[in-house]
């Protein structure tokens, strides 16, 4: 276990259509929105499918073009599929960690909010974890975003709670933030997400669970594990008083193609979040 994180700046690029490249980008002017829509999906890093899994992922966020989407278990190949979509090279930002300290996956955050600064903090952990935290500029204010995903498994509960401590502190000066991903966290774990955090699922949706592990729908995720699931992993919690969370919605519970029923995009379902500025 790596019990001592690091920290580093992580290059904002956008993409530059003369010199055919991503390119590092400056902070931009702020932006000011009345809403923000924020999605997360880890996408499996597995080669099951990858490229057809990936392309339909990719499809999802071309038709509802959030302001931010984070993804986790990023692969080179799957980096390079998402970054090569025109949609994504005309309207957006890129931060991106994939590989190195991530282990054999990472993490990719596009943006279509100017973005200050970006930076990667790796955590306590065994499985090569850690956060990818942007410095969005909206209506003149600062707003953080953290794409996280936290250390699987039963084993390791304890360890997930002293992740996601180390994330809530380094919020602790932010007036508004956003923290989603895959938090690899059971119901029993809930207590652990706690004021001035809200967990914007059952604040909106009590009486859904949410599943976003569910092999009753996800049968591709039966067939790997050969085990059936439903948990709520991924999620999005909201600090502040700036923003209130008005929808929340799965993304990827279909099928990825009539003639591959049993594969879904990925073996979790995504999440999408739009937000609303309080007047």
């Amino acid at each position: 276990m790596r019990l001592l994180p690091r920290r580093g700046g992580v290059a904002v690029r956008r993409f530059d259509t003369a010199a055919g490249q991503w390119l590092n980008a400056d902070g931009g002017t702020t932006v000011d929105r009345d809403e923000l829509t924020v999605a997360t999906f880890n996408i499996w890093f597995d080669d099951y499918h990858a490229e057809q899994r990936y392309r339909a992922i990719a499809e999802l966020f071309s038709e509802r073009r959030p302001d931010v989407v984070v993804l986790q278990e990023v692969t080179p190949m799957a980096l390079r599929m998402f970054i090569d979509r025109r949609w994504v090279r005309d309207e957006y930002l890129r931060v991106s960690v994939v590989g190195g300290d991530t282990g054999n996956y990472g993490m990719l955050m596009l943006s279509r909010v100017p973005v200050a600064r970006a930076t990667y903090s790796r955590l306590p952990t065994r499985q090569s974890r850690g956060f990818l935290e942007a410095e969005l500029s909206v209506d003149g204010a600062r707003m953080n975003v953290c794409c996280v995903h936290l250390d699987s498994g039963k084993s390791s509960a304890r360890l997930r709670g002293w992740q996601l401590r180390r994330i809530f502190r380094s919020q602790k000066t932010a007036e508004d933030a956003v923290v989603l991903g895959d938090f690899n966290m059971r119901d029993t774990e809930n207590g652990r997400i706690i004021a001035p955090y809200c967990d914007v699922w059952p604040a909106l949706r009590p009486e859904d669970p949410g599943f976003t592990e569910d092999t009753s729908i996800n049968h591709m995720r039966y067939d790997a594990r050969n085990k059936k699931r439903h948990v709520r992993f991924d999620r999005v919690l909201l600090k502040g008083t700036r923003w209130r969370a008005a929808d929340i919605e799965l993304l990827g519970t279909e099928p990825i193609s009539p003639d591959l029923p049993r594969v879904f995009p990925s073996d979790h379902f995504g999440v999408a979040c739009r937000l609303v500025r309080h007047r």
